[in-house]
């Protein structure tokens, strides 16, 4: 069987973590690396949690210090794009229009409105597009998944997620992009983002977003906070840069059905418990591969044509950066922002659907379609 021959583009924290997971793939082999900082590929890296990749590349693996290069020397079936968020949307639509299939790391880009563009290269393109939402793919998440699809414990009442950081500066070199709002979306679009996308897939489309948010003394927002409005249960998510540089990243969720409350802490010693109605309180099996491996194992079987993946869509990422437009909106302004789907969209609450749709914000503000 041919292996995939795969391109990691952006060789930073993130990069080393997909070239760790691609390199335990027999179907695929990362043929090259392309970063325009050489001095990067070399470097040891460090983000937010210990999983990134920091052996030395082997001889077989080519450097590229220039994108148009590298796609100009290498036959490539995958461009894994892990470069900061204004370059995802460029990149990926010149490497779809030459007929490769692009994992895009989240987020999908800086806002809906460009997101549009790269969902319509994908729909005309030969390869196929995936937006890397690792969350979904992740063992605690799964689990959970696999209790609201199923109805094991009825249907959910309320749910509560958190994902709490100190600012980040691990790429500090002078300045950090990532405080950059017009570069990064901040706070809300390169963390908030991970658990308004979890919401997403698991509930569908929220009906609105009311959100507040604090703003850090350095001009850039370091928390936010989103209750999302569906008629059936109470869905909130809070995310924060403003925590103490000593203070390890912490993720969680409290979600509480008709008949068992599912609790999910990444600081406990058991990450996962279920509080049932009756019975004792129990910790369930959890799925052993790593989001960041389930998500690019999906990929890579989804490009080999495995049709019972279920890939993360482009629509489907792009309307939770649409949600997280709506969130930084009604934060700004202090009002709630609406989102309705269009009439004649018809659009499934699972991310498999390639349905049409349409968000519209706000008092008849209408965004860009797809």
């Amino acid at each position: 069987m041919k292996k995939l021959e795969v391109a990691i583009v952006g060789f930073g924290f993130m990069g080393r973590t997909h070239y760790g997971v691609w390199k335990k793939l027999r179907n695929a082999r990362v043929a090259c690396v392309c970063d325009s900082n050489l001095a990067q590929i070399k470097a040891k890296t460090k983000g937010n949690l210990n999983v990134a990749d920091d052996s030395d590349l082997p001889p077989s693996v080519r450097v590229y210090d220039n994108f148009d290069k590298m796609l100009a020397a290498e036959k490539l079936d995958v461009v894994d794009i892990t470069l900061p968020t204004p370059l995802h949307a460029p990149m990926a639509i010149q490497a779809l229009n030459r007929g490769l299939n692009v994992l895009c790391e989240k987020p999908m880009s800086i806002d809906a409105k460009t997101c549009d563009r790269m969902v319509a290269a994908a729909r005309k393109a030969k390869g196929k597009l995936m937006v890397a939402q690792c969350v979904r793919y992740w063992p605690e998440h799964r689990v959970l998944e696999s209790y609201i699809r199923s109805g094991k414990f009825g249907r959910v009442i309320a749910a509560d997620f958190t994902r709490f950081s100190p600012a980040p500066g691990w790429n500090r070199g002078g300045s950090c992009w990532f405080l950059d709002e017009k570069k990064s979306g901040g706070v809300a679009l390169d963390m908030h983002l991970h658990d308004t996308d979890e919401i997403h897939h698991l509930f569908g489309l929220p009906k609105q977003v009311i959100s507040h948010s604090h703003c850090h003394k350095d001009g850039w927002t370091d928390f936010i906070s989103t209750t999302y409005g569906y008629s059936d249960k109470v869905v909130t998510a809070s995310s924060s840069w403003a925590m103490a540089p000593s203070f390890v990243w912490e993720s969680g969720f409290r979600v509480v059905f008709e008949r068992a409350v599912v609790v999910a802490n990444s600081h406990a010693a058991t990450p996962l418990i279920v509080y049932p109605e009756k019975g004792k309180p129990f910790s369930p099996k959890l799925p052993k591969p790593s989001g960041y491996e389930t998500e690019i194992r999906t990929f890579a079987a989804w490009v080999g044509g495995d049709a019972k993946v279920a890939p993360v869509t482009a629509e489907s990422a792009r309307d939770s950066v649409a949600i997280v437009d709506a969130e930084r909106k009604s934060a700004r302004t202090g009002k709630p922002v609406r989102l309705v789907r269009d009439p004649l969209g018809h659009t499934s609450r699972l991310d498999r659907t390639r349905t049409r749709r349409r968000l519209l914000f706000g008092q008849g503000e209408q965004s860009s379609s797809i």
